[in-house]
């Protein structure tokens, strides 16, 4: 990804989701409602208006939570990974749970935000923008934290999500990620899981992402993410998450 990616979330209903793992830096400012985030490096709750990061390789549990009168509402800049580097090597690693009501810093993000969505201003001037966010963020203490190197099962789910939809079989994973079969069943059993275990979490966090940034429908998201049977999608969302697909999209 060479370009930041901005992303409108909306969700009706009160729900936990726990494990999410998020390969990429992000930022987010949630606009109503109020997002909890814990992550083994501790925890933060966002409010109504303020601006955090979501720092990458990081397994999370989040938990967002609609006002009483309109949903949970975010908006979530995605940042190109060698933007962040850089960022870090000026201003260090930052607080990754600290959260900014700053009004200078949340004009730049806006400001971000709208440049990003507009196709008459140039590339160049997208990526400075979201530099400048994050060099705010960066004087007040605010970065993603030491970095993680990527263990195998973070570059294959990188791989997976970027074609969810793909009929994956492990041989082709291990030939792309070039190692054997058998490195890769024993890192994944390392870490407690198994190669199909992980394509349909990677499958669930692509589907969770869809419901919540875009108005496909749930039939559609079900083939974007390799389900041919819709039944069979819903079941499976149900169990990772703990409620049906359509609940993201309705109280």
């Amino acid at each position: 990804m060479d370009s930041a990616i901005v992303l409108s979330i909306r969700q009706f209903s009160r729900a936990t989701f726990s494990a999410v793992h998020n390969d990429r830096s992000a930022l987010i400012r949630v606009r109503t409602g109020l997002k909890r985030v814990r992550t083994d490096r501790g925890a933060m709750e966002i409010g109504p208006g303020a601006l955090a990061v979501m720092a990458p390789l990081t397994p999370m549990s989040i938990e967002n939570t609609p006002d009483q009168a309109v949903p949970y509402t975010a908006q979530l800049l995605v940042i190109p990974e060698a933007l962040a580097h850089s960022v870090r090597a000026e201003v260090g690693d930052g607080d990754p749970l600290r959260v900014t009501r700053t009004d200078r810093v949340l004009a730049a993000f806006d400001r971000a935000v709208a440049f990003m969505q507009d196709a008459t201003v140039s590339g160049h001037l997208k990526s400075h923008a979201v530099r400048e966010v994050l060099l705010w963020l960066g004087e007040e203490g605010i970065g993603f934290g030491r970095p993680r190197a990527p263990a195998l099962s973070d570059r294959l789910r990188s791989l997976i999500s970027a074609e969810p939809d793909r009929d994956w079989r492990a041989f082709e994973a291990c030939t792309a990620l070039a190692v054997s079969e058998a490195t890769l069943r024993r890192h994944l059993a390392a870490e407690g899981t198994s190669f199909s275990a992980l394509l349909a979490d990677v499958r669930m966090g692509v589907a969770l992402a869809l419901l919540q940034s875009s108005d496909l429908a749930v039939n559609r998201i079900a083939l974007e993410v390799g389900y041919t049977c819709a039944s069979r999608f819903a079941l499976r969302f149900r169990k990772r998450f703990g409620l049906a697909p359509s609940a993201i999209r309705r109280a």
